[in-house]
């Protein structure tokens, strides 16, 4: 008698396990078909553009690798998005250092950046100024104003297709769009063009404005 309950003991341990396998595969399966359906009707979920963090009164520099300041970027209010993992900026405003070139800064009441920080967008009263050269009178300061301007960080490119001012010390232009490359320091005005453009002979002091 003894030996009949040790063999059916052993027999249930053995067996024990395939049981407890069966049921969690027989629960899984039981799970699955309840959820499929609830799964089938709503579908997959989709990311929705909504921010997941927000900074008030923000500020941030870069330095290059010597350890100088290459660009500082502030604003009022910044907001982060998940799905795109791009940013949003209320009165967003930066100022770009090169050695060699004058600094560049701009502004805006409104802004967007894409996810990698290399293309910033800049809407309502948008302003970008380029300080003037070791010699004003033949480099003066740069300004331009319009609604909407777009930076091209690694290119060091601003470009707008709506109408701008652009201001070259006491010179004045008006146009429908621009394109800036801050390397080469040249300047392309596209559309209806027109303004009052002032020179200054080599050597002559620049103009006040």
């Amino acid at each position: 008698m003894q030996s009949i309950l040790s063999s059916l003991s052993r027999l249930a341990m053995r067996a024990l396990p395939m049981l407890l396998m069966a049921v969690v595969a027989g629960s899984t399966f039981w799970l699955v078909q309840i959820n499929s359906p609830r799964e089938a009707a709503t579908g997959p979920k989709t990311a929705r553009h909504e921010p997941d963090y927000y900074m008030d009164r923000f500020a941030a520099t870069e330095l290059d690798v010597n350890g100088d300041t290459k660009l500082r970027f502030n604003g009022d209010k910044m907001v982060h998005f998940e799905d795109d993992q791009t940013y949003e900026f209320a009165r967003p405003a930066m100022r770009s250092y090169d050695p060699g070139r004058p600094p560049v800064s701009g502004r805006a009441d409104r802004g967007k950046m894409n996810a990698d920080g290399s293309v910033i967008d800049l809407y309502d009263n948008g302003l970008i100024v380029r300080a003037q050269g070791p010699d004003p009178a033949q480099d003066p300061q740069m300004s331009a104003a319009s609604e909407y301007f777009r930076i091209l960080v690694n290119d060091d490119l601003v470009k707008t297709d709506k109408p701008v001012q652009l201001t070259r010390g006491v010179s004045v232009m008006n146009a429908n769009g621009l394109l800036f490359n801050n390397v080469t320091r040249e300047v392309q005005l596209f559309g209806n063009v027109r303004g009052t453009i002032v020179t200054t002979p080599r050597g002559a002091p620049a103009p006040r404005s």
